[in-house]
């Protein structure tokens, strides 16, 4: 209902505690194993997962997850073995709103002197310096173990998500960054091929150059679009939308006014690209707005909309109530009592605090105010239609697989539209847990994001991405995508 708003508004990151790190093997160990207990004590109090019927994978993980962790603490000896045991286990639940960050930086980066990149399903060496595999190279296996287990084993299983293709190309350059984790070294020994000739290769590791992070992002998700519109020769509009994020909304208001004026002449054109290369998401209100900008009011309006009934569960929690009590007078202030957003932070609050007494774990809030059965949902992604276009130009929506959150929204209204394309990656995916707040655990090293409610009956499932009707294989550098984007449209 309001939870744009709420996401956007409400939920920042609260500061570290501030505590002294651990200095021995011994009390890494003892930090690991206390923040361990707290973590699924907070899951278990806090979060839908545990009194989640309708969701048995994650109460599952729960348990199993957790003794996988406990079975890692005694090989626990330094910062990298307490974060990788806790984020193995948070990582495992596979919902992108329940996450572990570490509050202090990890000092292990190294690299072996090359970073890899996604060329379809192999991996290709993309960039390299003196010593290492030369350019171009394709990496075979390593350890006498092909890449895809490696993958698995050493990377989705403590980071990225397997489920969604832009951590699938993530993982292809993340299996040759070196972390410190010790419960997944890194390869030592790769067989090659470049240039038709096969050798094997023992890897040099060493620490990352100054400029790692800038050419490793190039290699996962190439650069992000750039607010604007240019017309290019041809008739062609390209649309740059990085981020529908509240504090870009100077440059949300320069965009619109550039799209309204030319819209008419755009949709009567060859074609449209909207960019959102590295859009993450962020406000919904400004993903509505664009899309109206650009197809018109009339056209976003007939775009059929779910009929299914929904409701959101959250968890009825004295710590959940005692953050949505603090955050409510900066809404009730800004907005008003009599508001919309006023109005449903003060029922929802005294809907929480009644389930809570009761001894209800859930206090369900019926998103379309009615009371009949709720679905299991799911299948909205497939089920874009496949009509004539309402206009001339044909339409692209651009993604690098970054797409989530209110870009996802987005994608529901403009993949909606007939004649709508999604070119370039899958979209990214959201899980069914929502409306996240942040809590450092007992040690202060380590931040968990946690989820305080669950989606019931949503069109779009859990972690069910949007999959290009014209994939990219290629490198991504924005000189590249361009080059292909506008090869597509001149193929077309």
């Amino acid at each position: 209902m309001l939870a744009w708003l709420f996401a956007a508004a409400a939920f920042v990151l609260s500061a570290a505690a501030a505590q002294e790190a651990p200095a021995t093997p011994a009390q890494w160990r003892a930090a690991a194993r206390a923040d361990l207990e707290a973590l699924r004590s907070i899951i278990a109090a806090d979060t839908p997962i545990v009194v989640d019927e309708e969701n048995p994978r994650l109460r599952a993980w729960y348990d199993r997850g957790y003794r996988q962790a406990q079975g890692r603490l005694a090989r626990v000896r330094d910062r990298a073995g307490y974060f990788y045991t806790l984020a193995a286990y948070v990582n495992g639940f596979g919902d992108p709103h329940l996450a572990l960050s570490q509050t202090a930086t990890n000092p292990i980066a190294r690299w072996p002197g090359f970073i890899a990149s996604a060329d379809g399903e192999n991996t290709i060496v993309m960039v390299s310096e003196a010593g290492a595999p030369p350019e171009g190279a394709r990496i075979l296996n390593c350890d006498g173990r092909s890449l895809a287990t490696l993958r698995t084993q050493t990377v989705f299983a403590y980071t990225l998500n397997p489920a969604l293709a832009r951590d699938q190309r993530a993982a292809h350059a993340r299996l040759f960054l070196d972390r410190g984790n010790p419960f997944a070294p890194p390869p030592r020994r790769c067989l090659i091929e470049h240039q038709g000739a096969r050798q094997s290769w023992t890897l040099a590791w060493r620490d990352i150059p100054e400029d790692f992070w800038q050419r490793y992002t190039i290699a996962t998700n190439g650069p992000g679009a750039e607010f604007g519109v240019t017309l290019l020769d041809g008739g062609v509009a390209w649309i740059g939308v990085p981020t529908f994020g509240n504090d870009a909304a100077p440059q949300m208001e320069a965009l619109i006014a550039e799209i309204e004026p030319r819209a008419e002449a755009m949709r009567a054109g060859r074609a449209i690209v909207i960019d959102v290369r590295g859009n993450g998401g962020g406000n919904s209100g400004w993903a509505d707005r664009i899309a109206s900008a650009v197809f018109g009011a009339d056209v976003v309006a007939a775009v059929a909309q779910p009929s299914t009934p929904t409701a959101t569960d959250w968890r009825a929690s004295a710590a959940n109530i005692a953050y949505l009590d603090d955050f409510a007078p900066q809404l009730l202030a800004q907005f008003g009592a009599d508001s919309e957003i006023g109005r449903w932070i003060t029922r929802a609050l005294d809907q929480m605090r009644a389930a809570h007494a009761r001894g209800d774990p859930l206090w369900r809030q019926r998103d379309d105010g009615g009371d009949g059965p709720i679905g299991p949902g799911g299948g909205y992604t497939r089920a874009r239609p496949q009509g004539v276009s309402p206009f001339p130009a044909r339409v692209y929506l651009l993604s690098n697989g970054t797409c989530a959150s209110s870009c996802l929204n987005f994608a529901d209204t403009v993949l909606h539209i007939p004649g709508v394309q999604l070119i370039g990656s899958d979209t990214s995916a959201d899980g069914l847990l929502m409306e996240v707040r942040d809590q450092v655990l007992p040690s202060g090293q380590a931040r968990l994001t946690l989820p305080m409610k669950i989606s019931r009956g949503r069109a779009r499932g859990a972690m069910e991405a949007y999959v290009a009707d014209i994939p990219y294989t290629g490198v991504w550098s924005d000189e590249a995508v361009r080059a292909w984007v506008l090869e597509t449209v001149t193929a077309q």
